[in-house]
């Protein structure tokens, strides 16, 4: 059985929640419209940190987060690949069609997890995990670590 370890980073006021998908659900996604509730992880903590430096405004706000592991087996992936992608679906804001992706995936409880590219890193992936599909709970998810961020990312203030 294949496995495939995620990460995970979320602000500290969240960490109860980092798996709630709630913040997705509100706010919406690349892969999902507000009202859907998806949890985004990395195939890379690398990764996941840069996806979040994407929509901080100032790299310090890394001290106030914390990163979670977690592992999916094979039979609760599924994937879209880039040909499958629409036009544009790396621009921001995210088009619809994109975002539609991931709500009809979601809907339908395909799977726990959905396999996407990055646009942050190419040849990279980030997953979507679905907390209503049947299959979540079988989802291995980790305890709470320190985000070690170097402090050349973070300078003196």
């Amino acid at each position: 059985m294949t496995e495939h370890t995620v990460s995970r980073l979320t602000h500290k006021r969240y960490r109860d929640s980092a798996f709630s998908g709630e913040g997705a659900r509100q706010h919406g996604g690349r892969f999902n419209s507000p009202g859907t509730a998806l949890v985004y992880a990395s195939d890379s903590l690398a990764l996941a940190l840069l996806e979040t430096l994407t929509g901080l405004e100032r790299y310090h706000q890394l001290r106030n987060y914390v990163f979670f592991r977690a592992l999916l087996s094979d039979e609760l992936v599924s994937e879209v690949s880039r040909a499958d992608l629409p036009e544009k679906w790396d621009q921001h804001p995210p088009p619809s069609q994109t975002q539609q992706i991931g709500d009809q995936w979601a809907s339908r409880e395909e799977s726990a997890a959905l396999r996407v590219p990055s646009v942050v890193v190419p040849h990279s992936y980030n997953y979507l995990l679905n907390p209503m599909h049947p299959s979540f709970e079988e989802i291995e998810i980790g305890s709470e670590e320190s985000l070690p961020v170097d402090r050349r990312l973070i300078p003196s203030e």
